[in-house]
């Protein structure tokens, strides 16, 4: 026996065990009646009333709170895929829930956005491992506000990733249901989640320290004496466990630290396992989500890509975009990226490459102030070697991306270096040593970032990215209260609330000097067969290209030769030539030009090359005539060279045209039996002449 008191709360000899007893008491899955967990809502009530509308189409707010309504309830599915479910949810809160925080639940297995009085509050996800189904209704419910409510839920017919039958990247099951397994009021408990807060960080610290370190033990004691004082049924104990939490969690690192940067973040594929038309209320539910965040953690900074995605919002949430713009004042909500898409990094041509950067840049410069300082690529599949000069004449030194980490043979040897391209134009570059973008900032990240580090001895900074990510999401409130704690722990790396700005800006000042260059290509060894897959894509995109250059060689001949002409004045489309190249630049997205998306995507694409084509080939037909020009007594005959090299060639003429056409006498030339005529044609690099 022991003669310790019962208040010292001696660790049991078995490591595990003691690791179980405090995991078992924080558990979301096992003695819920009994343990701590099973106290963070102590009261719920259902909803006042549920009513709902399907329809196949992705119908706006105002469209769809003027349709039909009828009558549900909890426990029944909604489908099939892609389809879209409103409900009408009517709220009664109970009187005696005063002085408490109401929160609403919903899950749908499926992702769903709250709609409160016409504007888009956040978005929920259930169903997987990223959820989210809380909706925060008051943080202290008084006399003076209101307890009745209506809320509008737009309930999507996918999950996060889609709706894969079988697998998550197989192609999607068209026969999916969801199931509305919660919509209720609950009291939630912020004692108790403070204090399940403070567990979950000693906890993961004890479990994912080593062994033999000595702050690993003192977490697991500080863990078990918080077991051990903290009777779930008083909460008078919860201040004793929360006084003894502090004081570990309060013992601080030395100078030497690992500083890890962290940004919260939410990469959202623009089509991938879903469509385009998707991705829009992806954006709006993530996005609202982390805006929302914002109100209640005031150190919380999130970085944002893809102008695209940007523009979408603007056009579909205009309410929620005002907030951004506010936010993105302010310098938490951080546009990064420069370009249209996160595109495809090997397949579009360097003039491609150039447009994705000038159409980001405008954007970005137009819509918030800023050209953004750092190309932000976390997710694409390698990395043209022409890059590096692309980006310096956007105006970007700075490069942060995380993908060759998942080299299949050869690691890559850094993780922050120069990158020197083609023409030896070098650019800072970072990837994340946490070997993904979508962390949920908990001690394991924390170790791993520092751990893997390859740049030990050279640089002690890092970014770390948290946030689900891929099919949205975003951070979430558990995140950010975690990452408050580790802000400055013994025996972790510190952790800043920080900006790309700052992490990019601190190692250019400090730790420049020690980087190490890698002179090419960042060929990424996964991912096989994306230069190959679903090659209509490939050849779309690549006949576009060549139709952009013709448009715009002839177009600006065009105008240059009638600028002086009032009457016959030739405008330059530059209108429909930006609506084709930013339809065009998203179909470049890294998971479209690669074919590593669904059919639904596919099709999409196709479509909108064959848009592209239609509207451009017009485009070049109205350039040509205008640059050829005409004369009452016939046309004038002439050939168009627009590539960069002077040609002479056999031209062939249909009897139809010839007939109507006027060729000069000393221009060489043959007429065939059938009126065919034959003419030697010479003409000058990206240039025009008269036969």
């Amino acid at each position: 026996g022991s003669n310790t008191a019962p208040s010292m709360a001696v660790v049991a000899k078995n490591r595990r065990a003691t690791l179980e007893r405090v995991e078992k008491f924080i558990s979301d899955v096992y003695f819920t009646d009994v343990n701590l967990r099973g106290r963070l809502y102590p009261h719920k009530a259902p909803v006042t009333s549920l009513h709902h509308h399907c329809t196949p189409d992705r119908i706006t707010y105002e469209d769809a709170i003027s349709r039909e309504f009828k009558p549900t309830q909890v426990g029944h599915s909604f489908g099939n895929t892609w389809s879209t479910h409103w409900f009408k949810v009517e709220l009664d809160i109970p009187e005696d829930w005063e002085g408490s925080e109401v929160r609403f639940i919903w899950d749908s297995g499926s992702e769903a956005m709250v709609w409160q009085d016409g504007d888009p509050k956040q978005g929920l996800t259930g169903g997987s491992a990223c959820t989210r189904t809380d909706f925060i209704l008051t943080k202290k419910l008084d006399k003076t506000q209101p307890h009745h409510m209506t809320l509008y839920m737009e309930m999507a017919a996918n999950g996060l990733f889609g709706a894969g039958q079988g697998t998550m990247i197989s192609a999607p099951d068209p026969n999916r249901t969801f199931q509305l397994a919660r919509a209720e009021l609950a009291v939630f408990d912020r004692g108790v989640y403070d204090l399940l807060m403070d567990f979950e960080v000693i906890y993961d610290m004890a479990k994912h320290l080593p062994e033999e370190n000595q702050r690993s033990y003192q977490a697991l004691y500080t863990a078990n004496q918080m077991v051990n004082v903290c009777n779930v049924g008083d909460k008078s104990t919860y201040k004793r466990a929360r006084e003894i939490a502090r004081k570990f969690l309060s013992q601080r690192n030395g100078d030497s630290q690992h500083v890890i940067h962290a940004m919260g973040h939410c990469h959202i594929d623009s089509a991938w396992l879903w469509p385009y038309a998707e991705t829009i209320r992806k954006c709006g539910r993530s996005w609202a989500s982390a805006v929302r965040l914002m109100e209640d953690y005031p150190e919380f900074t999130f970085t944002c890509s893809q102008a695209q995605q940007l523009a979408w919002v603007k056009q579909h949430y205009p309410s929620l975009y005002q907030k951004i713009q506010a936010r993105v004042t302010e310098g938490r909500f951080i546009p990064v990226g420069g370009t249209w898409v996160e595109m495809d990094g090997n397949i579009p041509s360097g003039e491609s490459f150039v447009r994705q950067f000038l159409f980001g840049q405008k954007f970005f410069k137009k819509e918030f102030g800023a050209y953004c300082k750092e190309f932000w690529l976390p997710d694409t599949f390698g990395y043209s070697a022409q890059l590096p000069q692309i980006m310096a004449g956007a105006g970007i030194h700075r490069f942060l991306t995380q993908k060759l980490s998942w080299n299949l043979v050869n690691k890559f040897p850094h993780h922050t270096f120069r990158w020197v391209g083609l023409d030896g134009t070098e650019v800072l570059s970072h990837f994340p040593p946490g070997d993904s973008y979508h962390l949920e900032g908990r001690v394991e990240d924390l170790l791993k970032t520092a751990k893997n580090n390859k740049e030990k001895g050279r640089v002690n900074n890092s970014v770390l990215l948290y946030g689900y990510g891929d099919g949205g999401g975003g951070p979430t409130e558990d995140m950010l209260e975690g990452l408050r704690r580790l802000k400055d722990v013994d025996g972790l790396p510190r952790v800043a609330m920080s900006s790309p700005d700052k992490f990019f800006g601190k190692v250019e000042k400090e730790e420049s000097s020690n980087l190490c260059s890698w002179v090419g290509e960042l060929y990424l060894e996964l991912h096989q067969g994306t230069f190959t897959t679903q090659a209509q894509i490939k050849k779309g995109n690549r006949q576009c290209e060549f139709l952009f250059h013709n448009i715009e060689l002839l177009a600006t001949l065009a105008w240059a030769v009638t600028k002086g002409n009032d009457s016959n004045r030739y405008e330059y489309p530059s209108a429909p030539l930006s609506h084709m190249w930013r339809l065009f630049l998203l179909n470049q997205f890294h998971d479209v030009l690669p074919g590593s998306c669904i059919k639904t995507v596919v099709d999409d694409a196709l479509q909108y090359y064959k848009e592209i084509q239609t509207s451009g080939n017009k485009l070049l037909q109205e350039a040509t005539e205008k640059l050829l020009g005409t004369k009452a007594s016939g046309s004038v005959a002439g050939v168009v060279n627009t590539l960069s090299w002077d040609r002479e060639e056999l031209v062939e003429i249909p009897a139809g045209l010839a007939s109507d056409m006027v060729i000069d006498s000393s221009v060489a030339q043959q007429v065939l039996d059938d009126g065919t005529v034959l003419a030697y044609a010479s003409c000058p690099s990206m240039g025009y002449a008269a036969l």
